[in-house]
């Protein structure tokens, strides 16, 4: 069974709940979904963006690290409760590094004595091999809560980190998990101890959670987070995580799970035996301790008809059942020349899909 509903209508209903639910003060947003958190308005947009990009090229990893932190700060921070912010404290300067500036995520030196980076003569022990003057941290992400009265609550932080670092020969040395776990402790505790002497509005009662994503060199993953903090008061806990997102189709994906790879190629073959030319079909998955828990296709079609366009995603609605596990929301994209005209999604514990269209 599935459920068609127009595209163009559904935006049009959100532009009218949002023409009519937004002004200027900071609590009459409302989210999309339940359980999401909303944006605490005036929203204000941070230079930190730019820097993301400049460290970190693709997009879809800036939005996983970033939506995923959302997603896991969710059992620290109410959304019913709280809004978010974004880098309120934490901007461009605080962590610029470049030509030689004293930001965060620069080395550890004399002159930058916040450096989240090891010295540059300071060896760094990966788990197989030390390497001097590694560069681990690449990033951090900030979302900050705040109540109705615009009140502080608490600060998420991301930490994202290299999975391998290279010598001056050149030679590639993979970080084990455990050496990368020393690291986190030792950096989160840091920088919260950093932030709250540095900023007056971070007094020891803000709690601070910290998430530790780690990118994947392999170019068949989008990395994942893998380890947590939560810092209250004085005191703070860690705990271990297991999430990656792999490419679809990719050889990992073949090797970790074989069934969802096959399922993914009946779909495809699918989808190009009805337009076989100019028609791909990529995306990524979603693992959370093992199990798939996220599955995301990607239709790319150029210079189709409506009914060429139209008959892809009536395939790719009903070719979404070859997918037989119930535990796994699925969404489709399908795309001709840049421009989306339909979108499938499928939810966990569901057979049913929901189409949305702009014919």
């Amino acid at each position: 069974m599935h459920r068609a509903v127009k595209l163009l209508t559904s935006v049009l209903v959100i532009s009218l709940c949002l023409s009519g639910c937004m002004g200027t003060s900071t609590n009459d947003t409302l989210a999309l979904q339940a359980g999401d958190y909303v944006a605490m308005l005036p929203f204000e947009s941070s230079d930190t963006r730019v820097k993301h990009v400049g460290l970190i090229s693709d997009q879809d990893i800036r939005i996983e690290i970033e939506s995923g932190l959302m997603d896991l700060s969710k059992q620290y921070f109410d959304p019913s409760s709280v809004g978010y912010r974004t880098h309120t404290f934490l901007d461009f300067d605080e962590l610029d590094a470049t030509d030689g500036s004293r930001g965060l995520l620069g080395t550890l030196r004399d002159d930058n004595p916040n450096g989240l980076n090891p010295s540059r003569d300071e060896a760094f022990d990966t788990g197989n091999g030390e390497v001097t003057g590694a560069t681990i941290l690449v990033d951090i992400y900030e979302l900050d809560w705040y109540n109705t009265n615009d009140n502080l609550r608490g600060i998420s932080l991301a930490l994202v980190v290299n999975d391998e670092v290279e010598d001056d020969a050149g030679n590639t040395y993979e970080i084990t998990k455990e050496k990368l776990q020393n690291y986190i402790e030792v950096t989160a505790g840091k920088l919260v101890n950093y932030m709250r002497e540095r900023f007056n509005d971070i007094s020891a009662r803000i709690p601070i959670y910290i998430a530790a994503y780690s990118l994947d060199s392999s170019q068949e993953s989008l990395g994942g987070y893998f380890y947590e903090g939560m810092f209250e008061g004085s005191s703070g806990s860690y705990n271990s995580l297991d999430e990656e997102w792999i490419l679809v189709p990719s050889t990992q994906l073949t090797t970790d799970d074989p069934t969802t790879a096959e399922q993914f190629n009946t779909f495809k073959e699918d989808i190009q035996n009805v337009l076989p030319d100019y028609t791909y079909v990529t995306g990524k998955a979603k693992y959370e301790n093992g199990n798939l828990v996220k599955l995301q296709l990607d239709i790319t079609s150029h210079g189709k008809t409506a009914g060429e366009i139209l008959a892809v995603c009536q395939t790719a609605n009903s070719s979404l059942s070859v997918f037989t596990s119930t535990d796994c929301e699925y969404q489709i994209t399908i795309t001709n020349d840049d421009t989306v005209y339909a979108m499938i999604n499928r939810d966990i514990d569901s057979t049913e899909t929901n189409v949305n269209t702009r014919f």
